[in-house]
C-alpha cells in the first residue's frame, strides 16, 4: 500500500502525540522489544488508534471498517 509522504507524516505525528511520545526515536526502543506497536488508521477521515503487530500495513479498522491501519514503525519507514 502506498502512503503519500504528507499523509504519512500527519498520521505518524497524531499517533505519537496520542500515545504520549515526542518522537519516533522515543518510541522505537520500546516497540522494538514488544510484539505489538501503536498503529493508526490512515484513512484521511479516520484517526482510529490501536495496537497491532509492528509490521502491520493493512490492519482492520474497527471505526471505519477498512483495512487501513498501519503501525508506527511502518509509518516511520523503520521496517
Amino acid at each position: 500500500m502506498h502512503i503519500g509522504e504528507d499523509l504519512r507524516e500527519v498520521k505518524l505525528q497524531r499517533l505519537l502525540k496520542a500515545e504520549g511520545y515526542a518522537s519516533i526515536e522515543e518510541l522505537y526502543p520500546i516497540v522494538l522489544g514488544d510484539v505489538v506497536s501503536p498503529a493508526i488508521c490512515i484513512d484521511p477521515d479516520c484517526d482510529y488508534i490501536c495496537k497491532m503487530e509492528p509490521d502491520q500495513e493493512e490492519g482492520y479498522c474497527e471505526a471505519c471498517g477498512t483495512n487501513t491501519v498501519v503501525s508506527a514503525l511502518i509509518l516511520a519507514d523503520l521496517i
